[in-house]
């Protein structure tokens, strides 16, 4: 009585079998590919987390020219599916598939959820004007 039970709580160094099903089904990594996937994630977060500040430093290798923290966390939120603060292997693995191998439709899919910034469904453009310039014409486009 009093103590928290460990039943649910996931044990993010080892991959179960449901969790390789799982990514082979929704990835197009075979068994041995994910395990390797796995074991490469490990060495970068050998907790089994990959945290907020550890995306954010990776994620500034990739692109140092750019404002990477305001960008970077929504991009964190959208790959922390279950919301916990950290994204686990299985989140990275089928985000890597995604953004790398992954169909038109599931890349927009992506995108719209790193802006529908409360989880609502919608996105709101919020511009003034936008400039599309032809040769000889100039077209307005206002968007509410």
């Amino acid at each position: 009585m009093g103590q928290k039970s460990t039943k649910n709580k996931k044990d993010l160094l080892h991959l179960t079998e449901e969790d390789v099903d799982r990514l082979t089904k929704n990835t197009t990594y075979s068994k041995q590919q994910i395990q390797d996937w796995h074991q490469g994630f490990l060495r970068d977060c050998p907790n089994g987390k990959l945290d907020k500040k550890k995306f954010l430093e990776v994620y500034k290798k990739f692109y140092p020219e750019g404002k990477a923290e305001k960008f970077c966390g929504q991009v964190f939120k959208t790959f922390d599916s279950d919301d916990n603060g950290y994204i686990d292997f299985v989140e990275f693995l089928i985000a890597v598939n995604i953004t790398s191998h992954g169909d038109v439709r599931e890349k927009l899919r992506l995108a719209f959820d790193m802006y529908d910034m409360n989880k609502n469904g919608k996105v709101i453009l919020c511009l003034k004007e936008c400039f599309r310039r032809d040769e000889q014409k100039q077209m307005t486009i206002q968007c509410i």
